[in-house]
């Protein structure tokens, strides 16, 4: 499960399901070998680094211990995204992103990639165990780039927009939405991070 952080929270989830390939994704799979989740399922990472503790019944308050300490810390960097230019036609879905340095500290950061994720906030599979139709939430289906997004130069005192696209999968385009967020791949940290619930039919 990713989750990651800023001013706003947004998450997704990352399947790897071995017995159901319509719900994993070779970027999945690629993350969690990084973050060496092996076979420990569900794995939930807080700003992409912090593991968060397996402690059956007692999920929500340790999620929720995590959630407000994150959400406490500050950035470097704010995050916005362009509703004149995100959103999705036939063919392919859009994001416009507006990024604000806010600390000089960015300049010396080299390591920055701009992660975009696509998800479906349901997807479809079927469940052998209850031989119907099953769904899970928030479904990531695809970034945008490569496996870890886009490299990423900021500077202090100058404005980044981009719009970032890519053509739409065999997705139901109603539960279409996504999270974006700039990571330090050196430490695998979260600079900041925002997000769409739903795009909308």
């Amino acid at each position: 499960m990713g989750i990651t952080y800023g001013d706003s929270l947004v998450h997704f989830v990352w399947y790897q399901a071995p017995d159901h390939p319509e719900l994993s994704t070779q970027a999945g799979d690629e993350r969690g070998r990084r973050y060496n989740v092996g076979g420990f399922w569900p794995t939930a990472f807080f700003d992409a680094f912090y593991r968060a503790p397996q402690i059956s019944d007692s999920f929500y308050e340790v999620y929720h211990n995590m959630v407000e300490q994150a959400r406490s810390l500050t950035t470097v960097l704010e995050m916005s995204l362009d509703s004149a230019t995100t959103g999705l036609d036939s063919t392919q879905l859009r994001i416009g992103v507006h990024i604000t340095p806010t600390d000089s500290a960015v300049d010396g950061m080299g390591s920055l990639m701009l992660v975009a994720v696509v998800y479906e906030d349901s997807a479809p599979y079927y469940s052998t165990l209850r031989q119907d139709t099953a769904y899970v939430r928030f479904c990531a289906r695809r970034v945008i780039g490569d496996t870890w997004g886009i490299p990423l130069t900021l500077h202090f005192g100058a404005d980044y927009d981009t719009v970032l696209s890519t053509p739409l999968g065999d997705w139901n385009r109603s539960r279409l939405g996504a999270a974006v967020f700039v990571q330090d791949t050196s430490s695998l940290h979260v600079m900041q991070s925002v997000g769409k619930l739903r795009f909308g039919n």
